[in-house]
This record gives C-alpha cells, sequence and structure tokens, in this order.
C-alpha cells in the first residue's frame, strides 16, 4: 500500500477521541462496522495515519500484552482454513471522504475492505508508559494528536501524556466549554499534570511498548487542557 494518500478529514484530530469506536458508513450509507483501530505508518513526514482498522482482530489487539495475543490466536483457530484471518480488515484513507459522528466512505462496502500487512497501531500507542531522560515514570499516552501535513496526510504532532486512562479527558481537553462547568471543573482537575507532549521530543519504542522523553517533563510538555 503507498503512503501518498490524501487525508479527507481536514484539520487535527486526538486520534483516540475522534477515530476510535465510530461507526462505518459506505457511500450509500450502509454500515459496515466500527473503527476498531488506527493503522500509522513511518513516512518521511512521520507517523501517519494510513488505514482504519475494524473487525474482531483489530479489536482484540487493543487488549493489548499476552490476554489480547492469546484472544486473536483462539479467533484465529476457529476458522484456521480462512486465509488471512490474523490480519484485520483495513481501509485506506483515501477511500475516507469525511468525519463527523461516524466516518463516511467514497466507496461501496465491498470495495472498501481488503486485508493487507499493517504496521503499527494507534491501540497499541494509547496506554504506553511514558519514562523521562532519568527513567521516572510521568504516566501513559491517553491519546496521539495528528495534523495534516502540505499534503493533507494526518501526521503525528503531539502525544497527550497523563494519568489515567485513553478516553479518560472525554474531549474535554479539545473543546473549552464544553459540558456542565461542574464536570468540566472535575476533569480539569483530574488532569492537572496531563501535558501534550510535542512529537520531536519523544522515542517511541513499540517493541518495549514504552515512550521515552528527551528532557524532563516540565521542560517539554505544555498544557492539554484549556478551558
Amino acid at each position: 500500500m503507498s503512503a501518498e494518500m490524501p487525508n479527507k478529514l481536514g484539520s487535527r484530530i486526538d486520534g483516540a477521541l475522534e477515530l476510535l469506536d465510530r461507526q462505518l458508513l459506505d457511500v450509500d450509507g450502509r454500515m459496515l462496522g466500527k473503527v476498531d483501530d488506527v493503522e500509522l505508518t513511518p513516512t518521511e513526514h512521520g507517523l501517519t495515519v494510513t488505514a482504519l482498522l475494524t473487525g474482531q482482530v483489530a479489536l482484540l489487539h487493543r487488549l493489548g500484552g499476552r490476554l489480547g495475543n492469546q484472544m486473536v490466536t483462539k479467533y484465529v483457530q476457529l476458522r484456521p482454513s480462512e486465509t488471512n484471518r490474523s490480519r484485520p480488515w483495513r481501509i485506506v484513507m483515501d477511500d475516507v471522504e469525511r468525519l463527523d459522528s461516524a466516518v463516511h466512505l467514497s466507496v461501496d462496502r465491498d470495495e472498501s475492505l481488503r486485508r493487507d500487512v499493517e504496521t503499527f497501531r494507534l491501540g497499541t500507542l494509547t496506554g504506553m508508559e511514558v519514562v523521562e531522560p532519568d527513567g521516572a515514570g510521568v504516566g501513559r499516552v491517553l491519546d496521539a494528536r495528528f495534523a495534516p501535513a502540505a499534503d493533507g496526510r494526518l501526521v503525528l504532532e503531539a502525544l497527550v501524556v497523563g494519568d489515567g486512562h485513553p478516553g479518560s479527558l472525554l474531549g474535554y481537553d479539545r473543546r473549552p466549554g464544553m459540558g456542565p462547568w461542574l464536570v468540566r471543573a472535575v476533569v480539569a482537575w483530574l488532569h492537572r499534570h496531563t501535558r501534550a507532549v510535542d512529537v520531536e521530543h519523544v522515542q517511541i519504542l513499540w517493541n518495549r511498548q514504552q515512550v521515552h522523553l528527551d528532557a524532563p517533563m516540565a521542560d517539554v510538555g505544555g498544557s492539554a487542557l484549556r478551558g
């Protein structure tokens, strides 16, 4: 698959918040599952969103670790004669038309789903431990922030790092003034130490499922909550 694909989503997004678990609709509005994970591929621009992944394999892999691997193995063994059953269904970004409460595709459902070899996954990145140069842990990756490059492709811009789990920010870091003020205040207090760390300060160690910072968090992280 070529990485030279345009992004049609148009603006900065937080991958876990705004892509994972969204309904997939084909060009005729027919449902074909949900976004169970997101494929990330290194390009000359950086770590780039190249496909949306759907299906049981993608979803089970999000469990992570030994449990995720065991569940995928059992799923594959249920139908060993099926070719490439261990690989998720992929929807390349070239087939994505727009994003709102769902992900809308520009093609028919039968034309969109394919299986191939993918590289890295957003579901693996979120939840990774983040450590400073001295080895001290400073939290986990709660989300990954992407921005369009000059050619329109979504490229990793920053990691949202803090305590808690992916999705615990509930979008309050991206939408100041959202929701009841009391809930907003509670989320802001719980995530008062959460920071958005620019990608130039991080090294992602996929095999160890860790993110290393090149300087202390206080020096590289900006505030993730804006209101």
